[in-house]
């Protein structure tokens, strides 16, 4: 049987943007037996999540919250007046 393995993952978006470097980051964490692209099942075990496909997932997650946070940071930083009314009432003046 493989043997377990736990590798952390740290995803880095770097912006920059009006003389500015922002650098965004999001960690998580695989852990799974690596199968080396073999199908798990096959093999024999009922483990169907390997490694590789915990790896994928999670660097797939990693880089979605990543670039929601970015998204977030540069929405407030770099407001526009779809932002700032789209908050408001329609009877508040514009």
């Amino acid at each position: 049987m493989p043997m377990f393995e736990s590798h952390p993952i740290k995803v880095t978006l770097t912006v920059e943007v009006d003389g500015h470097t922002l650098t965004f980051t999001e960690t998580g964490k695989a852990i799974g037996a690596r199968y080396h692209g073999a199908d798990p099942r096959i093999a024999g075990y009922l483990l169907v999540d390997s490694l590789e496909s915990k790896i994928r997932t999670t660097v797939e997650e990693c880089v979605t919250e990543v670039s929601d946070k970015a998204e977030m940071f540069l929405s407030r930083a770099y407001l526009t007046h779809e932002d700032a009314t789209a908050g408001q009432s329609p009877d508040a003046p514009h």
